[in-house]
Formats: structure tokens, sequence, C-alpha cells
């Protein structure tokens, strides 16, 4: 378990992810942080919601493709609507793999989660070094890496904006055929009070959270080639009618999925629209 978890009695990212949700695994310090995000901008929760509902339509529309092999770092493990059952309900047999730094949470997933699919497999992992997780023997065996892996950082926050060493760690180990999925925090549709403000926020909650401008997590999928519609506010990615009511860029989520060279698949799958 990494030394740097968040102790149960402060906020948590992954448990205001659960609360933002409805959901029940969650302690009154994480409600209360998203109380606060809330003052500062009153769709801090649909924000939240927005990146669930994205972090759903991506996994369909992979699983659709005939992904079945799935590692997603910080998800956040909700209670409510895991990627997991939207990958299962297209590609029963798609093996998953989360990784989150919450010992609550992790706690939890294991014990429901765990025992309830041979499919899924939940690690303990530092989220501010997403590649360490390439070593952990569990995963080296649970995922053959020989063949195409979706891959999804969702945690892009959790990661110093200087330090791109893990996208090359983890370039490296994927096969042809594979999908990097990254969704990173950007204020750049907040003016600067709004930004010092929610900074300020932040180190008071104890949250490490780092943001991004378009320009750096565009430069993440460096040489890669991004699927349509490329990288866009979370709402704008494929949307299929269910996304919340605001405006996109307001969410401050950007994502984007790169696939790795050809597609074993037999379909350069811009096509299958889920």
């Amino acid at each position: 378990m990494p030394d740097n978890i968040a102790s149960l009695g402060s906020a948590s990212t992954a448990r205001m992810y659960d609360a933002a949700q409805g959901g029940k695994q969650n302690f009154a310090a994480d409600r209360e942080a998203l109380e606060a995000a809330e003052r500062l901008s009153a769709e801090a929760a649909t924000a939240l919601v927005a990146h669930h509902q994205h972090v759903r339509r991506v996994v369909r529309h992979l699983a659709g493709l005939g992904v079945d092999q799935f590692v997603l770092y910080g998800t956040g493990l909700p209670s409510t609507g895991p990627a997991h059952e939207a990958i299962h309900e297209v590609f029963p047999l798609a093996r998953v793999v989360y990784a989150e730094q919450d010992p609550y949470m992790v706690a939890h997933a294991m014990a429901v989660t765990g025992k309830g699919s041979d499919r899924v497999r939940i690690v303990a992992c530092d989220l501010a070094d997403p590649a360490e997780l390439l070593g952990e023997p569990m995963v080296r065996t649970f995922v053959d890496w020989a063949e195409p892996v979706a891959v999804g950082v969702l945690s892009v926050h959790e990661i110093p904006a200087w330090d791109v060493s893990w996208t090359a760690r983890l370039r490296a180990a994927l096969a042809p055929g594979s999908h990097l999925w990254l969704t990173a925090l950007s204020m750049d549709a907040y003016d600067d009070g709004m930004r010092a403000a929610v900074e300020e926020a932040n180190r008071h909650l104890g949250l490490s959270v780092h943001f991004r401008s378009r320009e750096e997590v565009l430069a993440l999928f460096d040489g890669l080639e991004l699927l349509d519609p490329g990288l866009v506010w979370v709402p704008q990615w494929r949307p299929d009618g269910s996304e919340v009511d605001m405006a996109p860029e307001l969410t401050a989520w950007l994502g984007g999925v790169a696939r790795f060279g050809p597609s074993r698949y037999g379909w350069e799958g811009e096509s299958a629209w889920l």
C-alpha cells in the first residue's frame, strides 16, 4: 500500500467522486470537501458526474471494438455504475484491473467487486506514478501485455505537470492495437481569480490536484493517433444524449483516447459509436 495515501479522516478525491454519484462509500470529510467545491462553483458535483458518464461511454465504445483487457487508474471505484459493469454489458469476458490509492475504496472494492467476478482485479497503486503498476505481480499475470490493452489514466491530476516519464514507460508496455486514454483537469475555461481560489481550497483540504492546459494534455499524446473527436471536454466525447446539462468547458475535465498502431480487430473502429 502506498505510503502517501490519504488518511480516512481526510478528504479523498476517490470518495468525493463516489459522493457526487450519490454513493455510500464516502465520509463526512469527503462530503464537506464536495460542498466546499460547490461553494466555489455550483456545478462542481455535476462536473464529477460528467466525468463518470464519460468513463462509461469510453469503456463501452472500446469494449464494442473488441477490446478485452482494461487497466484503469484512478476511476475512483464509485459504488454506483462502476466501469466494469458497463464493459461487461458489452463484452462479458473482458478482464478489468482497477488501480486506486484510497485505502477505503480499495478495501471496499476488493470485498464486493473482487469477489463478484473472476474478470475483475483491484490493485493498490500510487496514482502519482501510474507506471509502477507494470511491476505488480498480479497485473503481470492477469493482463497479457503481448496483446492489446486499453490503459486509462484517469488520475492525471495526481501527477505533477513536469513529470512525463510515466507516459514513456506505459507506452513501452503496450502492444499494437492498444489504447491510451487520459482524462485531466484543466482550468482553461476559468479566469485567474477562480483558479487561485480553487488552488487555495485544495491546499486547505489537503488535496493534491494538478491542473493542465489543453496543450499540456495534448503533449502527453505526442506521436499517437487520437480517436475522433480528439481531445475534448468530456461531455463532448461521443455524446449519447445522457450528458449532464452544463457547458462542457465548465466541467474542467478534458478527455481523449489514442490508438497504438493498427488494430487487431479487423477494422479501424471509427464507425462504432456505442
